[in-house]
């Protein structure tokens, strides 16, 4: 079973922060070089300082634990009194339509990856490092790891629906409302440990800090507070879950569209058409089916739209693999096109620099319109939550960047602190 506990949060202290929504920043992963320049103008209290200090040769993570220190001895960020669990809404609009997304955030018991607490996607040691070297410094866990568990009785929704009006952070923060109640009634807080006993966690978003925190567990047993890491924690059943697409963008590929489509048409039915938004339109249409998937050659600007035809081979292709992971979409992506077609192998850490990507809450046309260097656009739908929870709770992973999920959780919002 998942074990959570309170703990006494650090939040920013309102009477000296003029606005709230200047101090918090994404997860520090998903922040490019311009973003943090912008994060750092914003507020000298932002929480870029903290989570994606802009100092280099090490001196980040030294820089980031004396900002850390000094906003926690003047003021600037407060302890609670009282160990708390923390209920987080985030409501945003997705497709014209209002949503609504609760969690909590509270610290989880660090076990072993695999029975307890589930990953679905591969990770990179480079990033493991960052976040251990940061850890180290700070002596804390500065930024949030994404879960889910199952719940069909909704059972936080309901605890959530009995809180009062009376949020300790109210803030908008990229057209998204984050609301938070500090929660240190114990009946509340045992009313939820309750609703976890007895069910596993599937990682979403935070493999990486999540295995820096067991790590660095592992290494430091006489710093108290090790043995646990701080998590928001959300119902797969929650209405507002959502799972974004994430887009493959292909930079460094010199084959020509007839090429292109010969080299596919060996796996594929393929229907061209002209420019992006015709192949985009048609991805973005609810109804298509699994094995479908878009791209869009930029120099010809012609739209590709493809559906797979060798199901009878995945068996072969990914043997070992429960079926579910065999007929993943970014699987079939990863396997037929990106590596087939354009030699790309994604488990290979020298082809990675030839793919990057795109995601987020706008259309994935004007998410593509933002992006020039690239040469080929690879479009996949995203897979359903119950794909994730099956595939994670057969021991296995998916390809990295597999997922989106959206709204992230933002860093800043509460921090927890080891020997405290």
């Amino acid at each position: 079973m998942a074990n959570i506990y309170p703990f006494k949060g650090w939040r920013y202290n309102s009477d000296q922060i003029e606005k709230l929504s200047s101090v918090f920043v994404p997860p520090y992963d998903v922040i490019t070089p311009e973003e943090q320049e912008m994060y750092y103008s914003k507020s000298p209290y932002n929480n870029v300082r903290v989570n994606l200090n802009n100092k280099s040769d090490g001196k980040q993570y030294v820089d980031a634990s004396n900002y850390l220190n000094k906003w926690k001895s003047n003021g600037v960020m407060e302890q609670e009194k009282k160990d708390s669990i923390y209920i987080i809404s985030q409501s945003f609009k997705y497709k014209g339509q209002k949503i609504q997304r609760v969690g909590c955030i509270c610290a989880l018991e660090l076990t072993e990856l695999g029975k307890i607490v589930l990953p679905h996607e591969r990770t990179i040691e480079k990033y493991i490092d960052d976040r251990y070297n940061l850890m180290g410094t700070t002596l804390a866990n500065t930024g949030q790891i994404f879960m889910c568990y199952k719940d069909e009785s909704l059972g936080l929704e309901k605890i959530y629906n009995s809180l009062e009006e009376n949020p300790v952070i109210d803030v908008v923060m990229d057209d998204v409302h984050y609301q938070i109640w500090q929660i240190s009634d114990i009946g509340l807080i045992n009313r939820f440990q309750n609703i976890m006993t007895g069910k596993n966690v599937v990682i979403k978003d935070g493999h990486h800090r999540y295995k820096t925190a067991l790590r660095f567990s592992q290494n430091h047993p006489e710093i108290p507070g090790t043995d646990k890491v701080m998590v928001t924690l959300v119902n797969s059943k929650d209405p507002g879950m959502i799972v974004l697409p994430t887009h493959r963008l292909l930079s460094d590929i010199n084959l020509e569209i007839d090429t292109i489509v010969s080299l596919l048409e060996k796996d594929f039915k393929v229907k061209k058409m002209t420019g992006a938004e015709k192949v985009v339109a048609s991805m973005e249409n609810d109804d298509i089916e699994q094995g479908t998937f878009g791209v869009y050659h930029k120099e010809s600007n012609t739209g590709l739209l493809l559906y797979f035809n060798h199901w009878d081979e995945l068996n072969i292709m990914f043997s070992g693999m429960s079926k579910v992971s065999r007929e993943l979409d970014t699987n079939i992506l990863h396997t037929y096109v990106l590596k087939k077609v354009f030699n790309i192998d994604t488990s290979n850490q020298k082809d990675l620099k030839h793919v990057s990507y795109i995601r987020g809450n706008k259309s994935t046309l004007e998410l593509l319109n933002n992006e020039k260097d690239y040469d080929i656009a690879c479009f996949v739908k995203p897979p359903k939550l119950e794909e994730i929870f099956a595939i994670s709770e057969a021991g296995e992973i998916m390809p990295q960047k597999s997922t989106y999920f959206f709204p992230k959780v933002y860093s800043g919002l509460v921090t927890r602190c080891f020997n405290e």
